[in-house]
């Protein structure tokens, strides 16, 4: 027994033998299955857009307010709170998938830029829907022929609506892509692509809310999503390289 010992830390000079293959894999295997990680995905961005819902909603009762008894610090149900809210959901769900407790930080190595294309895909489509609901609730200040007003019943206000908020969300998985990046030069960059997004988000957003729709809107901002639809699976996958 003691010879079978000193013949195994011979064969590995400098130290003792390195872990089992299964051990190792154990490191570099990320927790759960593709599904798994879809469902957890789904479920974040489910979260997200209930929460930005319900506070626009909740708006619409008067009862939201900036200072807790002041009667002028009421949050309305305008383009302005429209536009902090329909950017804040995507942050929310994309930083929500960062996983600091992982070696991979929640990005599986295999299967990821199918992950993240259809995850964003289905995450803006639940949000767009759910803003369905923001229209009724809509102050009543604005101008019937604006987006937020329209939103729910026009075409157009509709189409341009689900674009932005397809691109927003393309973008910040792009930006959190680079974020949960191994190295520090590219963390450093996803980190400046958020706060582009946030600020640029919010600003697009509420000029989108407080004006009618256009076609020539739609189709920059169905440039900017198709761009940032693509970018998802490529980055996703030079990512783990």
């Amino acid at each position: 027994m003691h010879n079978s010992a000193m013949r195994s830390e011979s064969h590995w000079p400098g130290g003792p033998p390195p872990p089992p293959p299964i051990a190792a894999r154990h490191w570099e295997t990320p927790l759960g299955g593709w599904k798994k990680e879809l469902k957890d995905r789904l479920t974040g961005a489910v979260v997200a857009s209930i929460l930005v819902t319900g506070l626009m909603l909740l708006s619409g009762t008067g009862l939201l307010r900036t200072r807790p008894g002041s009667t002028a610090s009421v949050i309305d149900p305008d383009g302005l709170w429209a536009g902090i809210l329909v950017v804040g959901a995507p942050l929310i769900w994309a930083f929500g998938q960062v996983k600091f407790s992982r070696m991979d930080k929640g990005f599986r190595t295999h299967g990821l830029p199918s992950l993240m294309l259809v995850s964003t895909g289905l995450a803006a489509m639940l949000q767009i829907f759910l803003m369905l609901t923001w229209p009724l609730v809509a102050d009543d200040s604005l101008a019937g022929h604006v987006v937020l007003t329209q939103y729910h019943a026009n075409p157009l206000a509709f189409c341009l609506v689900a674009v932005f908020v397809i691109a927003l969300y393309a973008w910040t998985t792009v930006a959190m892509l680079g974020f949960a990046g191994k190295g520090a030069g590219t963390s450093a960059l996803g980190t400046v692509g958020w706060l582009i997004i946030a600020g640029v988000g919010a600003w697009q957003g509420i000029v989108m809310f407080e004006n009618p729709a256009t076609i020539g809107s739609f189709w920059v901002w169905a440039g900017i999503a198709l761009l940032g639809i693509v970018l998802v699976p490529i980055i996703a996958a030079a990512r783990k390289s």
